[in-house]
């Protein structure tokens, strides 16, 4: 559904003017309509981001050297020295 400019200024003047009679201000109630949102939404957000932090996980897993990899260091002997 697209929406003109023309019908989203005359929604958001109505809007504004319907809030402002009931002593609330535009941007607080939108401000309240975008948390709610994101409160509705929490799962998909939560889900997002742990699909990411996985990602990340795996990509840190895969730079790392495994310990079956690495080069053992074996401690050299010093030759003792008599006088």
């Amino acid at each position: 559904m697209t929406i003109s400019q023309k019908e989203l200024k005359k929604s958001k003047d109505l809007v504004e003017k319907l809030l402002k009679v009931n002593g609330n201000k535009y941007n607080d109630w939108l401000h309240q309509q975008h948390q709610q949102f994101i409160e509705e939404n929490q799962d998909l957000i939560l889900q997002a981001l742990s699909a990411f932090t996985s990602e990340e996980e795996e990509e840190e897993e895969k730079s790392e050297p495994k310990a079956a990899e690495s080069v053992p260091v074996r401690p050299q002997s010093i030759p003792v020295t008599q006088n």
